[in-house]
């Protein structure tokens, strides 16, 4: 079949399609994750090893983001290979899950229990290698105008799942720890092999001459995915316990709160919408008020009585959304081609920051 060359003013719905299918299976898989390590831990008797668990996936998911950037930006110059980082990542990911699906659902001769931590070290440095190559290919399947409509899918489809999670967590308990993990790996490999195939005939180039920065500014991207992060710790660790402090009423559990669900809902179904805003305000404009306003309303939530704090939590969706639709292409315009993952590994990595350290030191 002859190679298509993406069309530089013309956004490539059906890779976008897909890498927003390979996304929702990164967060399926992330949800499963964190619902059964804890259960996993204590059945298996690991329970000392919670903490140091804890340490080492903040590490990874700080630090192995970049590093698998900067590794796929030297393939990407040395023979042009977009695809060999996310190839092993995502097939490490996948093989893991499925080891450890055997792990818990046989009482065969072959006793792989010893290796559970490790492989669960494994699957969080793998998670983590392909998730920021994939992403970075998003600015080369949309041009610059039609990146905020582009991330906004992504926002939607992103914040939907997670807004659902305590919904997804009831489903994965249902169906257990062995089906949980054997579908995750399954989702990973559909979604995966149905990115690589929905690009392996298209031609991937990133205009060096066409740039809209000559020179890589990290500092702006490091500073855009903290701020995002910090809001997303907020989301989901304080929020939770504000509205308890003022209701008295635990939904469903603290980290799981309906509240966070309301303001995620808010985020998600309002993405669409608000990217035409961001095109006509700018990506810069849009994380900068989307980030502040998000804040106020944090401020606001903790401040005012409950029907008002209710309100902020509606309004802190909405700019949330904002910020989120505005981030990723902000980061991606200040970036040269030649550091386009490197530099999209470090946002991602950089919004971990605050959550990573928020979780060791609830668990110290």
């Amino acid at each position: 079949m002859e190679t298509q060359s993406l069309e530089a003013h013309k956004t490539n719905w059906s890779q976008v399609y897909s890498l927003l299918a390979l996304n929702a299976a990164i967060v399926i898989s992330w949800i499963a994750y964190h619902n059964y390590q804890p259960k996993l831990l204590n059945l298996f008797h690991f329970e000392q090893l919670s903490l140091f668990l804890v340490v080492a996936q903040a590490l990874i998911l700080i630090l192995i983001p970049g590093t698998a950037g900067l590794v796929g930006d030297y393939m990407i110059r040395k023979n042009g290979n977009y695809f060999v980082v996310f190839t092993v990542g995502i097939s490490v990911t996948a093989m893991v899950f499925m080891c450890v699906a055997f792990t818990v659902g046989t009482s065969s001769y072959l006793n792989l229990t010893a290796a559970l931590p490790f492989m669960i070290v494994i699957w969080l440095i793998s998670m983590n290698i392909f998730h920021s190559p994939a992403n970075s290919m998003l600015e080369i399947f949309a041009p610059a105008k039609e990146l905020p409509s582009a991330m906004a899918l992504m926002v939607l489809t992103t914040e939907l799942l997670y807004a659902l999670e305590p919904w997804v967590v009831d489903f994965v308990d249902s169906i257990g720890p062995t089906y949980t993990f054997a579908l995750g790996a399954v989702l990973l490999i559909v979604t995966g092999y149905s990115f690589r195939k929905t690009t392996r005939n298209v031609k991937l180039s990133r205009d060096i001459e066409e740039s809209s920065a000559a020179e890589s500014n990290y500092l702006k991207i490091f500073a855009a995915g903290l701020g995002l992060g910090l809001a997303v710790a907020v989301i989901n660790n304080f929020i939770p316990l504000w509205m308890l402090a003022k209701t008295g009423i635990e939904t469903i559990s603290t980290k799981q709160s309906l509240y966070v669900s309301l303001i995620l809902l808010v985020a998600a179904l309002a993405a669409w919408p608000l990217s035409t805003q961001v095109n006509k305000m700018g990506i810069a404009n849009g994380l900068k008020y989307g980030l502040a306003g998000a804040f106020v309303c944090f401020a606001l939530t903790y401040l005012m009585p409950l029907f008002l704090a209710l309100a902020a939590c509606f309004f802190a969706g909405l700019f949330f959304s904002l910020a989120s639709v505005s981030a990723f292409p902000y980061a991606l315009h200040n970036l040269a081609p030649k550091n386009v993952t490197l530099g999209a590994g470090l946002f991602f990595g950089s919004i971990e920051l605050a959550q990573g350290l928020i979780s060791i030191v609830e668990n110290l």
